[in-house]
């Protein structure tokens, strides 16, 4: 059997294994945000999707109308994980997640999808190595003027990788810059990757198996030849994409988001600031960093170093926080929504009284700030990364 029949066989068995698993028991509406933000139909919830694409591969549903209907409906999953985390804990325990995104795989393969809005990222990212179609050899350029290691010509025992939109989007390019100074303050041997190129996460959640598996390779090969142990990401989409998805690299290396690293890194050292912190924060939880990874204490003990600054909580958080609406592809795509998750999230900050958003994830920053744009309140909350709220206080090392 070829190896791309046996990807598609591969893939309606977890369809078809996980709809026959699943008890239709509707614990999963309650925690997804496109039910919550949709218009409320059976079908736009986990197990309508699952039970979407399991009877149109039983039924052989993929006409032109049908397909697209199908299309439609699987890629409006942000991919957040709570129905997976809720059916663990309260009922069979089936990958809904998982299924739903099998199904994309079928629909790209059938030349059904991805969204129209996403075919334009995915040939950016064969031909650029970067969904947005920009410049490989401007990738960077947010780095100039630093004093910088370049792998793998130089040799370092960290290798930053920066990801696709901290390197491109113009907004977030002093989100490296901060990171670069932060990991100077305390002395880390760090680099940055001359070639590198999307991790292919992006291609992968809207459907394009092949693309990934190749993006894989390249990036694995790419990482070896640099001999470093440790790989810092910007991204939880990079960070959960090589910790759990990349079969290449298992064991190779310590993968880790920047936040874990600098929370256990100036844990051991004294931290002086020139600037106290006076306003209210409240930290967004990323989906791929939190429910897909369990990783909620570093960014906020990151959070709580900052002298002055006063932590709350919104009322979804953690496990139950709120997809901000960027993942699964849905960076590249509008969708219909009643009303957007960024702006829902948006207001439960404002609800607690926070003067910031702040977050560790570039597609949340993104989100976040249309959020606050759109609902006029530029005036009223900032969305601001971690690392920009740390460097804002000017930290230096004052001893060990």
């Amino acid at each position: 059997m070829p190896a791309e029949d046996s990807f598609l066989e591969d893939f309606k068995r977890v369809i078809l294994d996980t709809a026959s698993r699943c008890r239709n028991c509707n614990y999963c509406f309650t925690v997804c945000p496109v039910f919550k933000s949709a218009r409320g139909f059976e079908s736009q919830t986990p197990s309508g999707m699952l039970q979407s694409i399991n009877y149109a591969l039983r039924w052989n549903m993929f006409e032109r109308e049908q397909g697209e209907t199908l299309r439609n409906l699987l890629y409006l999953c942000t991919t957040c994980n709570s129905c997976t985390l809720l059916c663990k804990s309260k009922s069979t325990g089936v990958p809904v997640s998982d299924a739903i995104q099998a199904g994309r795989k079928i629909l790209r393969e059938r030349m059904i999808g991805p969204l129209p809005q996403q075919r334009k990222p995915i040939k950016n990212i064969l031909l650029y190595g970067n969904p947005y179609g920009e410049k490989p050899e401007n990738r960077l350029d947010w780095s100039l003027g630093l004093e910088v290691k370049h792998l793998p010509q130089e040799k370092a025992a960290i290798l930053l990788y920066i990801g696709c939109t901290t390197a491109y989007e113009p907004n977030l390019r002093k989100l490296g810059r901060n990171l670069v100074k932060l990991l100077q303050m305390i002395n880390a041997d760090f680099g940055v990757l001359d070639g590198e190129v999307c991790c292919g996460e992006p291609a992968r959640r809207m459907g394009d198996e092949g693309l990934f598996q190749e993006l894989m390779g390249r990036n694995t090969d790419q990482f070896k030849s640099t001999g470093v142990k440790t790989i810092l990401t910007v991204s939880p989409h990079c960070f959960h994409t090589f910790n759990n998805e990349y079969e290449t690299m298992k064991g190779e290396f310590e993968i880790q988001h920047y936040t874990q690293f600098l929370t256990k890194m100036l844990k051991k050292r004294k931290l002086s600031f020139k600037k106290k912190y006076s306003q209210v924060v409240t930290y967004h939880d990323p989906c791929y960093l939190g429910k897909h990874n369990q990783v909620y204490d570093s960014p906020r003990e990151l959070l709580e170093m900052i002298p002055g600054i006063k932590m709350v909580e919104m009322r979804m958080t953690k496990a139950d926080s709120l997809c901000c609406g960027g993942g699964g592809g849905r960076m590249f795509a509008e969708v219909e929504e009643e009303e957007k998750l960024s702006e829902i999230r948006v207001r439960q900050a404002v609800e607690v009284g926070a003067d910031v958003i702040s977050t560790a994830c570039p597609w949340c920053h993104t989100m976040l700030q249309n959020g606050v744009e759109q609902l006029q309140l530029t005036d009223r909350v900032k969305v601001m990364d971690i690392a920009e709220l740390f460097c804002e206080g000017d930290p230096s090392i004052s001893g060990i």
